[in-house]
């Protein structure tokens, strides 16, 4: 039987202190197959490396219209619009 996984490649974070992430000789360069068994470290390792895969700067030459990395990464995670207007918006489900 052929089981297929979702992975991620994932590489030792050098000075990654946002949150805990997995540390040492296991995760020198490896892939890490995503599922419901991931420790909470690993979790933040996948978020991790997701979050680097994502760290760009956009190209507006090449038709890339994404808005410009923010001054302060750690408080562009907090500025999310969530007000109540907008969740309001959204059809019951």
């Amino acid at each position: 039987m052929i089981v297929i996984e979702p992975v991620l490649e994932v590489f030792a974070p050098p000075d990654f202190t946002l949150w805990p992430v997995t540390k040492g000789e296991p995760f020198s360069h490896r892939y890490l197959a995503l599922g419901g068994q991931l420790s909470s470290t690993e979790v933040g390792t996948a978020v991790m490396r997701i979050a680097e895969c994502n760290d760009i700067d956009p190209d507006p030459h090449s038709g890339d219209d994404r808005p410009p990395r923010p001054a302060d990464p750690l408080g562009s995670f907090s500025s999310t619009d969530c007000s109540p207007s907008s969740a309001s918006s959204r059809p019951a489900a």
